[in-house]
């Protein structure tokens, strides 16, 4: 499928200009005629797409901050007075993002040419999400497009700091680990040989300590490649397998089984939940249909399929808060919670009061968990290294044994 710049003017004789995609000229021009370009001035297929397949997309890849960056200025300003197009082309020329240049750009001109806002983002699905157009839908529909506009920005502000927390939590501990492992393992193939060599000179049975220290090192000399590739080989596997409905579930249910990070993941994902069901009913959208979102915004298989089994359940008639305690994955606090809003009539409040709740007791728990991570690691490299050192020179303590 080629791509094609045009110049055109439509019914009102207004000039049109952009590119489209169609797999010929032919069809190009039925597709521009379809969008209401009467007349083409100009339609050449553009050769530069080559060099773009070229380009390294993932530096292009657009993130959650890219998002609210654009939401956050799009609020502020249609709440200006600025037409929405005109927001939309002053944004473009201030993002850096190439790919969401070209997205800001396709979208002004579907507007500029009578289309909706949501039915524009709605062809990025893929990267705005169905909660995000979902709101913008029921916002065109109400006519509160400014305060949604202002809600989103808000619900990708706090998700983007809840994620930002876990990921610090989680890669802090991995990091320093990857850090002592090089350096031990540096030990090892690099300064271990040394001594090898000088007490092979000497001669002697070696203390059994030292011996274990020397062995190990033989064997990290002589299959380090293997166990490199070993990990690669793991790590790309466990990526492959989370494609997989079964294995990702399982994954997930392990994590949220581990020690304090179990309970880390599963308070940040309760708090995660309950902010996008929150933004969904407070913009409208009916509880079946913000249910189905929110489940398919979790990153985790356990609480979609939780999520998914209370949303089955309130179709049927059932409370929201009875369907909820039917899982063990929700608490009792987001329960009785929900159970609160929906008797006053403030299920949106209440939701946004447990998400504020389980964010702070996750800032809470990783502030904690750093607090102990620090010297549980640092007691724990050192012993390593300590047992290393003694062990290489407990020998030297029985030099005269050795020299024979």
């Amino acid at each position: 499928m080629a791509i094609y710049t045009y110049v055109g003017r439509d019914i009102l004789d207004r000039k049109r200009k952009g590119k489209i995609e169609a797999d010929n000229e032919k069809l190009a021009k039925q597709l521009l005629f379809s969008k209401g370009i009467v007349h083409i001035e100009k339609l050449k297929e553009d050769k530069s797409i080559f060099k773009s397949e070229l380009d390294f997309s993932f530096l292009n890849r657009i993130s959650t901050k890219d998002k609210l960056i654009f939401t956050r200025q799009l609020y502020a300003m249609i709440h200006a007075g600025i037409s929405i197009v005109t927001a939309l082309r002053i944004i473009k020329e201030q993002i850096q993002n190439k790919s969401l240049k070209k997205i800001i750009e396709d979208i002004a001109s579907h507007i500029e040419e009578g289309g909706k806002f949501s039915t524009a983002l709605s062809k990025y699905k893929n990267i705005f999400g169905e909660l995000y157009i979902s709101m913008i839908r029921a916002a065109e529909e109400s006519g509160t497009l400014e305060e949604t506009l202002k809600r989103l920005a808000e619900y990708l502000e706090k998700i983007e700091k809840l994620r930002g927390k876990i990921k610090s939590a989680l890669f802090y501990p991995a990091f320093v680990l990857l850090i002592a492992t090089i350096i031990i393992g540096g030990i090892l193939i690099f300064i271990i040989p040394t001594f090898k060599a000088l007490y092979k000179d000497l001669g002697g049975e070696l203390p059994s300590l030292t011996q274990f220290v020397i062995e190990l090192s033989n064997f990290l000399r002589d299959y380090v490649g293997w166990i490199v590739l070993g990990l690669v080989l793991t790590v790309v596997l466990l990526v492959s397998l989370r494609k997989f409905k079964k294995a990702r579930y399982l994954m997930d249910l392990t994590l949220l089984r581990l020690p304090i990070i179990g309970q880390l993941i599963l308070k940040a994902s309760i708090a995660s939940f309950s902010r996008t069901l929150s933004s969904m009913v407070s913009s409208g959208l009916n509880i079946l249909n913000a249910l189905s979102i929110s489940g398919e915004t979790t990153n985790n298989e356990v609480l979609r399929r939780a999520i998914n089994g209370v949303r089955n359940q309130v179709e049927k008639g059932i409370s929201i808060s009875v369907a909820l305690s039917r899982y063990k994955v929700f608490s009792p606090m987001l329960i009785n919670m929900v159970a609160i809003g929906e008797e006053a009539g403030n299920l949106d409040e209440m939701l946004s009061k447990v998400a504020d709740f389980y964010e702070e007791e996750v800032d809470r728990t990783v502030d904690a968990l750093t607090s102990l991570i620090e010297p549980i690691m640092m007691v724990f490299i050192g012993g390593i290294i300590g047992f290393i050192i003694i062990a290489m020179y407990l020998p030297i303590f029985k030099i005269g044994e050795l020299i024979k």
